[in-house]
């Protein structure tokens, strides 16, 4: 009888509190007193067992349950299961490892359930790993179905096919090939309280060997580990956001002095990051910021607060779609130079970073009709789009890879009669992509397509992992 990994009972204690308790694997894992006991080694694999588990649960679910007479298994049982066949499939386990320590992890649960693990494991290894293996070269080769790259992405039939069409046969591929690989650890210094040398220093003081990026503000983490404990995020020193963000919010920053509308401001982070891109443009802007939820506001108002930013932003509870409304706030009064609309979206371009999505979103959500989410994006478009002044900037952002979402809804807007006064722009042609470095400029220059608009995937390599973000900016006729 194999001795069980230390890792490998940790990573399947938070699968099954994920199940029980609907929660979020990265939150169970950050507060798991088991998972802060194990060695730096064992809580990486954990970690990446855990996440990995959650995020190819459809696709081993769908696999397990065709080597079942009966497609019924105890929880927990199929909890451990998950997390022995992501093993055999995505990671470089060998098998006979990872079969072994997966009839562990049942007998742990079940002692009766032994053979039956035991049994469909070796059938996973034996007819499932074949088939990835050459799914995977089809799509490296790029001779491939949608299919091919569902199984290697692990994603539902419907969502490969929508990204092969969102991104084409290239984006999509490459997409895949990458979607268990872990997401790039970066954060942003607050350009109100420090310097980039400062901010430097204070990560490396914190031992997360920080680097610099080409993009100013920017710095990429060898050991991120240690920044929750650190207390740099809660003094909000630094701000945790992945360069695709903190690229979005440099092209969408409003120029230092003017007033700028943001739309959907969450829980403040890209208050923050807009400006300190301000800052490092030459001085802070007068930003006014609605959330939809109250709760977020309490906590971006503590957080600018604490940044400094106290006097230059203000947080509002407002559903967005009533910018046109009268009687509002003085703050929220009047025409503005730039407004920024920070999309509620599907969240697909951020599926390394957050596992659940690929197998919680439904097709629905993104069709643009009814209570969708390209519907709800349109109407903010449409409501933040009267309150830009003559000559002023409208952009609008997400972090979706899904046409619906983003050109989809940029297009809806401009045919409207709420667009007729806005024209599309490259980023290459405003004042905050020629305040960039020219390093810098070349690395975004690969993320504009042909239509002006950005997708950060586009950039996206091993050596700089990326999250998806879309960005296009309109300008309104002075």
């Amino acid at each position: 009888m194999a001795t069980l990994s230390p890792a490998r009972i940790a990573a399947a204690d938070v699968l099954s509190n994920v199940r029980r308790r609907d929660a979020r694997a990265r939150d169970l894992l950050r507060t798991s007193a088991p998972v802060a006991r194990l060695t730096p080694a064992d809580r990486a694999l954990a970690t990446r067992l855990a996440l990995g588990s959650v995020r190819t649960a459809g696709t081993v679910d769908a696999l397990l349950d065709a080597h079942l007479r009966r497609g019924h298994l105890e929880p927990r049982v199929r909890d451990a299961l998950r997390i022995s066949a992501f093993e055999l499939l995505w990671l470089a386990t060998p098998a006979p490892v990872a079969i072994s320590q997966g009839v562990e992890l049942v007998r742990r649960v079940s002692p009766h359930g032994a053979g039956l693990a035991n049994a469909v494991l070796h059938r996973v290894a034996e007819e499932d790993l074949p088939a990835l293996v050459h799914a995977r070269e089809r799509v490296e080769s790029r001779n491939c179905t949608s299919s091919d790259i569902s199984l290697v992405a692990a994603l539902p039939q419907w969502l490969s096919g929508e990204l092969v069409v969102s991104l084409g046969t290239e984006g999509a591929c490459r997409m895949a090939l990458s979607a268990m690989d872990a997401p790039g650890a970066y954060v942003a210094g607050n350009a109100c309280l420090h310097n980039d040398v400062e901010v430097e220093r204070l990560l490396s003081a914190a031992g997360l060997m920080p680097r610099a990026t080409c993009l100013p503000g920017c710095l990429s983490l060898s050991s991120a580990a240690g920044l929750a404990a650190s207390g740099l995020v809660d003094a909000v020193d630094v701000v945790p956001a992945d360069m695709a963000a903190q690229v979005v919010a440099w092209l969408a920053s409003p120029a230092p002095g003017t007033r700028m509308l943001e739309v959907g401001q969450g829980r403040g982070t890209k208050s923050l990051l807009l400006e300190s891109c301000a800052l490092h443009r030459g001085g802070l802007a007068h930003l006014a910021a609605v959330e939809s939820e109250a709760f977020k506001v309490a906590v971006s108002r503590t957080r600018m607060e604490r940044a400094g930013l106290g006097k230059a932003v203000t947080c509002t509870a407002l559903d967005g779609r009533r910018l046109g409304e009268k009687g509002l706030l003085p703050e929220l009064a009047g025409s503005f130079d730039s407004v920024f609309v920070d999309a509620p979206c599907s969240g697909t371009g951020t599926m390394r970073r957050h596992p659940e999505i690929a197998w919680a979103l439904q097709e629905p959500a993104i069709r643009p009709a009814g209570k969708s989410l390209p519907a709800l994006q349109l109407e903010l478009l449409r409501a933040a789009s009267a309150r830009v002044g003559a000559g002023g900037t409208l952009a609008y952002a997400t972090c979706s890879e899904l046409r619906e979402e983003d050109e989809g809804v940029v297009a809806a807007f401009l045919a409207g009669p709420e667009g007729a006064q806005f024209s599309l722009v490259s980023p290459r042609s405003t004042a905050a992509f020629a305040a960039l470095p020219p390093h810098a400029q070349r690395l975004v220059s690969t993320m504009i397509g042909p239509d002006g608009m950005v997708r950060t995937s586009r950039a996206d390599t091993p050596e700089l992992p990326l999250d998806g973000h879309f960005l296009a900016i309109l300008v309104r006729e002075a």
